[in-house]
């Protein structure tokens, strides 16, 4: 489905913004965020537990779809809706189900051929969900000769109804308008239903099957009974059975003694037991148990693991079993059974089946000739077995129930204690709230409001005493992110916690260890005699963060850089003491992490150079200073011109021509790198436009490279619209080029955005491959159209045997894949020759032309046009 088109506002961007306001915005987004997510996740609850209810409850199939249809409409647009039953056996289709607002219900069962080439036949055949939409269908109808059935909507949603791994049926909602449209989200809150409809589905069918069943059975019985001059006692005993398995309240015990007592009125049934099938411990316990020759009382026929005797056999052939001495025997010599009792003249044995469940089996048998059990016998026997296996499973659930109230009881009271509790120690609660205000919930440890107060402190008895000595410490954990990513954040929670209660064990009573906040902490160590104390507790931690952990029996590497910052009169506040740890921190991380690094003027300086730097970008941005150099891609082959990459420089009035290298990783870290990207876009299509105008160059792109948080926007296909009707230049003019990095975070929201900039006619490609993860996934996945080789492969390819086969494998899976190539960071011949050999397609480098400036890239197109 097309993503709806979002409208942008463009806000004229101040060269200072306050450093609030964005903060604040982001706040309110992700409460947003979290206001929505808990109202889906009510309403998903809502719904599962309707449906849990109706699974419970409901024993008519036609009620329970229009149930199911209210609750669906509950969560979602379904105003057309059906539910189609599918039988595999014999192929056909029955729509038990039908609410539409332009088509007619298909009435009886329909030849499952009848329907070749629907939407509802390719859920069937695939098992999957498919969400259709207009561009889907018109797909669909071109490559797979899908055929129309019923009136054309705009979108069709429909899952499978999967049970035991079989489609038995699929439930659809559609839409005729363009104002009800489906999505991702929709398809997995029908999906997720379906997953909680099929089981009563199948419950009430087989209730239904069994309940005709039952009645057919019971016609033929009573036919047989008459026959046998049995009639009335067989009703009366049928009567009593049906009564007995609807009597909840009965105890269990005294249901199966009646049941033997009514089953003892019709077959003689002297020797007569139950046994309960255990599946979690593959055991037979036997609930009830008469035998003329056994003495013991039922508790002490003890539950045996399941073996090779007769009752396992009616549970491995889960049919009723009917069997002579002499039929025993011979199944004995064939080593399907133990050895039978010298004793046993007749053994008749019924499973007891619920809704497809074993529950375990019901068994007589004699021990005198006199009394032979025959199929008439067998068929009573399995006849009432379906009411003890119907009262058995109304129990278990009444106990469930049971139990569960006693819990919420129970509960109640103890929620009534905690009350209770919390009234008579309302003076230890608010000591408690004021210790959690001071310290961190997660480690225990002081908070940052804590510290900031013992540090401002130490800083004034320096000011005070000449010749005491503290340092602030400031510690970041090394790779913790990983951590959360790889294990969760439980995870990263239980190794903050061992992390917090090892420093304490480290420093020294008297020094105060706090978290700030995330994988942060900070030590105050004060009373310093030298130096050097300061140091020992550094290398102390970064010694013990060195060594493995182990969480949820994994090793878990880390480490940890440390900024430390040294008591001086120059500091006034503990604010700027600690900026100075903090910045002395990331010198640690980019020296190398796991390591510790000391403040000192010239890290402040290097600071100091990092906001001058940024302000410049800002101002550089408002006044339009960036611009695009142009570096031209040709054919390999007779090295035709086809584009240009435009590439960020920048011309500042303050600083002259600064390079990309000493501006853009830190407008990438501030994200200002989006505003560059968004002004080299426009100014490249600007100037491509000025060149089809003027020297008639209309089949050339321009490639643009966008920073992978563009990606993550809404907003981004529209921008590049904008740009295009702006700038007048066709959408097949233009290229975008993104690293394997966007596609690794928000998969769904980029995914998204290259389907609309392909939809619009820009191509999509992939910068630097190779370097990163280069999963295949994502290729099959993500519409890219051109693969860019990085020139780390490329250099002097020629005298790197491995470089050749890595790009060989990349453009053989480009080609199969209907992919171009394009090679970086060509600088000699004999690599374009050797690229161009290995059916590479396109080329750039050095060898051909370094960026240039929009001037002289109009005369190399003048060049190459005479040629």
């Amino acid at each position: 489905m097309k993503p709806e088109s979002q409208q942008t506002t463009t806000q004229t961007k101040k060269p200072l913004m306050g450093a609030k306001e964005p903060v604040i915005a982001d706040l309110a987004e992700k409460i947003d965020f979290l206001e929505k997510k808990n109202a889906d996740l009510d309403a998903r609850y809502t719904a599962l537990f309707k449906l849990n209810h109706l699974s419970q409850e409901c024993n008519e199939l036609d009620s329970f779809y229009s149930q199911v249809h209210n609750t669906i409409a509950s969560l979602m647009t379904a105003e057309n809706f059906f539910i189609v039953l599918y039988e595999q056996t014999f192929e056909t289709l029955e729509f038990v189900y039908f609410v539409d607002e332009k088509d007619d219900k298909p009435y009886g069962i329909i030849d499952y051929l009848d329907y070749e080439g629907s939407f509802t036949n390719l859920v069937i055949e695939s098992k999957q969900p498919l969400l259709l939409t207009p561009e889907l269908e018109q797909q669909l109808f071109e490559h797979y000769k899908i055929k129309q059935f019923g009136a054309r909507g705009t979108d069709w949603l429909g899952v499978p109804l999967l049970h035991n791994g079989l489609v038995i049926g699929i439930m659809t909602v559609q839409s005729y308008d363009e104002v009800n449209r489906y999505n991702e989200a929709d398809l997995d809150l029908l999906t997720f239903a379906a997953q909680h409809v099929v089981g009563a589905m199948v419950r009430l069918h087989d209730q239904q099957r069994l309940k005709n069943a039952v009645n057919a059975r019971t016609k033929e019985l009573m036919a047989q009974i008459r026959e046998r001059e049995k009639s009335e006692l067989l009703q009366e005993s049928l009567y009593r059975i049906s009564e007995l398995s609807t009597d909840i309240e009965l105890d269990i015990d005294t249901f199966y003694s009646k049941v033997h007592n009514i089953i003892g009125q019709l077959i003689n049934a002297k020797n007569f037991f139950i046994a309960k099938y255990e599946q979690a411990r593959d055991t037979l316990h036997f609930s009830y148990y008469v035998d003329e020759n056994y003495t013991g009382s039922v508790g002490e026929a003890r539950p045996r693991k399941l073996t090779n005797f007769y009752s396992e056999l009616v549970l491995r052939r889960r049919e009723t079993v009917l069997l002579t001495y002499q039929e025993m025997l011979t199944l004995h010599l064939a080593g399907e059974t133990g050895k039978p009792q010298a004793d046993i003249h007749s053994w008749l044995g019924v499973p007891l089946i619920y809704s497809g469940q074993l529950l375990g089996v019901m068994v007589l048998q004699s021990y005198h000739y006199k009394t032979t059990y025959n199929q008439q016998d067998a068929e009573l026997l399995n006849f009432v077995s379906n009411h003890v296996s119907t009262a058995i499973k109304r129990r278990e659930l009444a106990d469930f129930e049971r139990r569960s109230h006693e819990l919420l009881e129970q509960q109640v009271k103890l929620r009534t204690l905690a009350l209770e509790e919390e009234i008579n120690h309302r003076k230890q609660a608010e000591k408690l709230l004021k210790h959690t205000a001071a310290h961190d919930s997660l480690t225990g440890l002081p908070n940052r409001m804590v510290f900031l107060d013992l540090l401002n402190h130490a800083i004034a008895c320096a000011k005070r005493k000449d010749d005491f000595s503290f340092a602030v410490l400031f510690l970041d954990l090394d790779r913790f992110k990983m951590v959360n990513d790889s294990l969760g954040h439980h995870a990263g929670d239980l190794l903050l916690k061992i992390i917090a209660r090892e420093l304490l064990t480290i420093v020294r009573d008297k020094d105060t260890v706090a978290r700030l906040g995330g994988d942060e902490f900070v030590i105050l160590i004060e009373d310093l005699a030298t130096n050097e104390e300061a140091f020992d507790v550094a290398k102390r931690i970064t010694d013990f963060l060195q060594e493995p952990f182990t969480i949820d029996n994994q090793l878990v590497y880390t480490g940890t850089s440390i900024g430390i910052s040294f008591s001086n009169q120059r500091y006034d506040d503990a604010n700027t003491m600690l900026r100075d740890a903090d910045t002395a921190m990331y010198h640690a991380k980019d020296n190398g992490r796991g390591r510790f690094e000391v403040f000192d003027d010239s890290m402040h300086q290097k600071v100091q150079n990092a906001l001058s730097l940024e302000a410049d970008i800002r101002e550089a941005i408002a006044w339009q200073e960036f611009i695009p150099y142009f570096q031209p891609i040709l054919k390999l082959d007779n090295q035709e011109l086809r584009g240009f990459e435009a590439l960020a420089r920048w011309k500042s009035t303050k600083r002259g021509f600064v390079y990309p290298n000493d501006f853009i990783p830190l407008a990438e870290d501030t994200d200002l790198i989006q505003a560059i990207d968004m002004q080299i876009i426009e100014k490249s299509c600007q100037q491509l436009k000025v060149w089809q105008d003027e020297l008639g160059c209309h089949d050339l792109y321009v490639s643009c490279n966008l920073f992978a948080k563009q990606f993550f926007s809404p907003s981004l296909p529209q921008r590049i619209e904008n740009v295009l009707q702006s700038t007048g230049l066709a959408p097949h003019n233009l290229r975008v080029e993104l690293t394997e990095r966007a596609l690794l975070d928000n998969a769904d929201i980029v995914l998204t955005n290259m389907q609309a900039l392909r939809n619009m006619g820009v191509k999509i490609l992939l910068d630097d491959f190779g370097t990163g993860y280069s999963s295949l996934g994502y290729l099959h996945r993500f519409p890219i159209d051109v693969l860019k080789i990085d020139r780390s492969f490329i250099s002097n390819v020629h005298e790197h045997d491995n470089h050749r086969a890595i790009i060989r494998t990349i453009v053989d899976l480009a080609n199969n894949l209907k992919m171009a190539t394009v090679g970086e960071g060509i600088e000699n011949l004999a690599d374009a020759q050797l690229l161009q050999q290995m059916d590479c397609k396109y080329g750039q480098g050095y060898y051909f032309a370094k960026p240039m400036s929009p001037e002289d890239a109009a005369d190399y197109i003048i060049k190459k046009t005479k040629k």
